[in-house]
C-alpha cells in the first residue's frame, strides 16, 4: 500500500536497534510507530527547552 508520507532510512547500532524493537514487540507496535513517537517525544523536549530559555532571557532582561 503506497504512502503520500516521506520517509527515512537510517542506520542503528545493534543496542539502540534492540531496545526499540522490543519496546515495540511489548506495546504491539510497529517498529516504525515507536520510532515516529520517539522522534516527536524528543522534538517537544527540544521545543520546551528553547522556550524555557527564552522566558528566562526575557525575565532576566526585566
Amino acid at each position: 500500500m503506497p504512502t503520500a508520507k516521506q520517509r527515512v532510512n537510517i542506520t542503528l547500532e545493534d543496542d539502540l536497534f534492540y531496545v526499540l524493537k522490543r519496546l515495540a514487540d511489548k506495546s504491539k507496535q510497529s517498529l516504525s510507530s515507536i520510532c515516529v513517537q520517539m522522534i516527536k517525544k524528543s522534538l517537544e523536549r527540544e521545543e520546551d527547552m528553547y522556550f524555557s530559555l527564552l522566558a528566562d532571557h526575557h525575565l532576566g532582561q526585566k
